[in-house]
C-alpha cells in the first residue's frame, strides 16, 4: 500500500502546492547560450542570505518541509508567518515564504534562541493531526513518520519543522513581547464593539431599477462586437476510466481479510498502471487486465454525467490535461475508490453568434444600467438624508418627503448580531462606524443596497465585560506585536542582502 501512495502522491497534492511551487520552480533551471534548458543542479548555488550561500538542495529541502508542515501535518502557524513576514498576509508566494524561513534561521541563531528536541517534541505531539480525542496518539505518529519517510525526511525533520516554529515565535516574542496596547486604544475597541444601537433601514433593490432599465438593440449589437471573443461556447471533453472500487463494509471485517482486500485492490491499480507505463493503449491494458471501462460521450467541467458529479479533483485533472499530453494515466483518489482515466476526445469552445447570446447580453446590460442608477438613487438619497437631519428634520419626514420605505430595525448588538436578520452582520458593521442621528455609508449586499440611519447606541451591560475587555486588550497587543515584528523583519530583510542565482532581490 505504502508503495503505491508513494507512486502516486504527487498528483493527490498537485492544487494544494501549485501556488509554492510555480513561485519557485523558475530557480530550477535556466537558458543557457545556446538557448537550450539547463536544468539546475543539487550542488548549484540558488541564493546568499547574510553572505551565506545556500545550495538549490539546501532550498528544495526548505520547500518541501513547508509543503509537509502545512498539507500532511496542518501545522500552519510556520508557513503562515512567513507568508505575513512577505507583507502581503496569507497570499504571500512560495518563493518569499522560502527567503524569510532562511533569514529567521540566522536571527534566531544570532540571537541565541535554540530550541531541544525535547521542547520540539512535546510542541509536536500537540499538533491536532496526531490527537485522538485530545490526547497524542501514537499510531498517528508513526503514519504521519511513514509519509515524511516517503518525502524522503527522516524522523530528525519533524523535529526540524518544529523547532523553526517555536523559534520564529521566540524571535518574535524577543523583538515586540514588550509592548502593550494603550488602555485608551483597548477600552475604544471594547466600547466600539460592546454597543447596541437602534435604527432603520432603507432598502435599494436591484430588481427594482433593472425593470425600469431600457436596454436597445443597438446597444446589445455593440456590446457583442466588442465582447465577442468571450461568447464562445464551453470546451468538452469525452472520457474513458476505469473505476477501482474501494472494498465495502472493511470496518466489519477481521484486520487480516480487511488487509487482504485493500492489497487486492492497490494490486489490480498498479497491474493496470504498470501496463499503460510500458506503453499498452488504455483498452489495451483494460482488456489485459479484465477491467470494465466507462466511456463517457463529451461533457463540460460545470455540468459532469452523474457518475463523476461528485469527483471534482478527477475533473480537474481531466480538463487541467494539455491538450497535445502524452501523459501516462495514473490512478486518482475520489471518494469512493480509485480512478485511472484517459481523455479521448475534446471539442473546442466555438463562437456563438448575436442571436443565441442576445438575451444573454440584455440581462448584463440591464444589470449594469440597474447598478448605476441604484447607486446614483443611493448616494442622492444618502447625501438628501444626512443634509435634513443636520438640519433638525426627524428620519420619518425626510423617508417620506423622498418616497423612500424607512424599515424599523429591532434592537442590534453590534458584536453579535442575530442570525436570523438578513444582512444582520453588515447592518451592525455599518452601524458601528455610523454617528448617533446620522445616515451610514452604502452597505451593497446580494439584492441590492441599504442605507442605515442610527438613531440611538448605547454601551451594553454584561456580567464578563473584565473578561472581555482583557481578551479584546490582548487581542490587539497580539496584533500590534505582530505589526512591529513585520516591520523590524523588514528590515532584517534589507540588511540581510539576499543574492538568488538571478541578482539581487528587491
Amino acid at each position: 500500500m505504502l508503495e503505491f501512495f508513494r507512486r502516486h502522491r504527487g498528483a493527490f497534492l498537485i492544487t494544494l502546492t501549485i501556488i509554492i511551487i510555480i513561485s519557485f520552480s523558475v530557480w530550477g533551471g535556466y537558458r543557457g547560450d545556446a538557448g537550450y534548458e539547463k536544468r539546475a543542479q543539487l550542488s548549484d548555488h540558488a541564493l546568499t542570505v547574510f553572505g551565506k550561500d545556500f545550495t538549490m538542495g539546501d532550498v528544495q529541502r526548505a520547500q518541501r518541509s513547508l509543503q509537509f508542515a502545512q498539507f500532511y501535518m496542518q501545522a500552519y502557524e510556520l508557513p503562515g508567518m512567513l507568508m505575513q513576514l512577505s507583507g502581503g498576509g496569507f497570499s504571500g508566494g512560495g518563493a518569499d515564504s522560502l527567503i524569510n524561513l532562511f533569514i529567521a534561521r540566522h536571527l534566531m541563531e544570532q540571537s541565541g534562541i535554540r530550541v531541544g528536541d525535547a521542547e520540539a517534541r512535546a510542541a509536536l505531539e500537540q499538533i491536532p493531526v496526531l490527537q485522538t480525542n485530545g490526547k497524542f496518539d501514537l499510531s498517528r505518529a508513526q503514519m504521519l513518520e511513514e509519509n515524511a519517510g516517503a518525502m524522503g525526511f527522516e524522523p530528525g525533520d519533524l523535529l526540524g519543522i518544529m523547532k523553526d516554529t517555536i523559534g520564529l515565535r521566540k524571535l518574535q516574542e524577543l523583538v515586540s513581547k514588550s509592548y502593550i496596547a494603550s488602555p485608551l486604544a483597548a477600552e475604544k475597541q471594547y466600547a466600539s464593539s460592546q454597543h447596541t444601537f437602534k435604527g432603520s433601514k432603507i432598502v435599494f433593490e436591484t430588481e427594482t431599477f433593472k425593470k425600469a432599465a431600457v436596454v436597445t438593440d443597438d446597444e446589445i449589437k455593440k456590446y457583442y462586437e466588442e465582447k465577442k471573443d468571450s461568447y464562445k461556447t464551453v470546451e468538452k471533453r469525452a472520457v474513458s476510466y476505469v473505476f477501482f472500487e474501494n472494498p465495502k463494509d472493511l470496518d466489519k471485517k477481521p484486520l487480516e481479510e480487511r488487509q487482504k482486500a485493500q492489497n487486492a485492490q492497490v494490486e489490480r491499480v498498479n497491474a493496470f498502471n504498470k501496463l499503460t507505463a510500458s506503453g499498452v493503449k488504455f483498452a489495451e491494458a483494460a482488456k489485459q487486465t479484465k477491467e470494465k471501462v466507462e466511456a463517457v460521450p463529451a461533457f463540460t467541467q460545470a455540468e459532469p454525467p452523474a457518475a463523476l458529479k461528485s469527483e471534482s479533483e478527477l475533473l480537474t485533472l481531466i480538463f487541467a490535461r494539455a491538450k497535445e499530453s502524452k501523459t501516462i494515466p495514473e490512478a486518482v483518489e475520489g471518494t469512493a475508490g480509485w480512478y485511472v482515466f484517459d481523455v479521448t476526445a475534446i471539442e473546442e469552445p466555438k463562437q456563438q453568434d448575436l442571436a443565441a447570446v442576445k438575451d444573454k447580453i440584455k440581462e448584463t446590460l440591464a444589470g449594469q444600467k440597474a447598478n448605476e442608477a441604484r447607486s446614483k438613487t443611493v448616494n442622492e438619497a444618502r447625501t438628501a438624508l444626512n443634509e435634513g437631519l443636520k438640519a433638525g428634520k426627524k428620519i420619518e419626514d425626510l423617508a417620506k418627503e423622498k418616497k423612500l420605505a424607512l424599515v424599523a430595525l429591532p434592537d442590534i448588538d453590534i458584536a453579535t448580531p442575530p442570525q436570523d436578520l438578513p444582512n444582520g452582520f453588515l447592518i451592525a458593521q455599518q452601524a458601528g462606524k455610523t454617528a448617533v442621528g446620522a445616515v451610514s455609508n452604502a452597505v451593497d449586499y446580494d439584492l441590492g443596497t441599504l442605507l442605515i440611519h442610527v438613531s440611538a447606541k448605547e454601551l451594553r451591560k454584561r456580567p464578563d465585560a473584565a473578561a472581555v475587555r482583557q481578551s479584546q486588550a490582548d487581542s490587539l497587543s497580539s496584533q500590534e506585536r505582530m505589526s512591529l515584528f513585520q516591520s523590524w523583519f523588514k528590515k532584517q530583510n534589507a540588511a540581510a542582502k539576499v543574492v538568488t542565482k538571478f541578482g539581487a532581490t528587491s
